[in-house]
């Protein structure tokens, strides 16, 4: 889409429009295209593959920290969302993947919170900006869902306990499975 078209459907100037489609374009999640706008990256296969390596390493670090700078109390809100009977297997059941993301969204943002790692949280960010997308389509695949939270629930047992290399251990190999779903699922991503 041209810049010009953008910043009018949006109501700014293109100076505004031209700046965010350059942070955008820095991320690597638009690509500019010559006479004719921006359009969203489809990265390849191997470049996703790189980015399920690096957040396997980031979230299991990202768990371990949180796990030994916490209390068991800091868990609680954690432990009632992702309780059974609370929705969320329901929703991996019917497939309610925004409600599931929701989940998951507040299960990482209090583990980023409680590990107490500024340039650990800024460097997540970015990996996870370019796996957004393909985070809901992997959750999509068949049986994503369940696997996800049984996982999710282990992780969250293991942090309430303070069991930090459990909870590394554990987060790691729910990034592995993710990583698993793209590439066997990879023509449908």
């Amino acid at each position: 889409m041209p810049e010009v078209q953008l910043a009018e459907e949006l109501g700014v100037t293109r100076f505004a429009v031209r700046s965010a489609l350059q942070a955008l374009e820095a991320r690597k999640l638009v690509e500019r295209i010559p006479n004719a706008g921006v359009v969203v990256s489809r990265p390849d296969h191997t470049r996703l593959e790189e980015i399920y390596d690096v957040l396997e390493l980031l979230e299991g670090l990202a768990a371990r920290l949180a796990a030994q700078k916490s209390a068991p109390g800091d868990w609680s809100e954690l432990q009632e969302l992702f309780a059974e009977g609370n929705g969320l297997d329901e929703a991996a059941e019917e497939g309610d993947i925004d409600l599931f993301l929701a989940a998951i969204d507040r299960y990482r943002d209090t583990v980023i919170r409680l590990a107490d790692q500024t340039f650990l949280a800024e460097t997540l960010s970015g990996v996870r900006d370019q796996s957004h997308v393909l985070r809901r389509r992997i959750l999509m695949t068949p049986g994503r869902m369940k696997e996800s939270l049984a996982e999710h629930r282990a992780v969250i047992d293991a942090l309430v306990r303070g069991d930090a290399e459990r909870a590394e251990e554990l987060k790691r190999r729910n990034m592995r499975t993710a990583r698993k779903r793209l590439v066997r699922f990879r023509e449908y991503l």
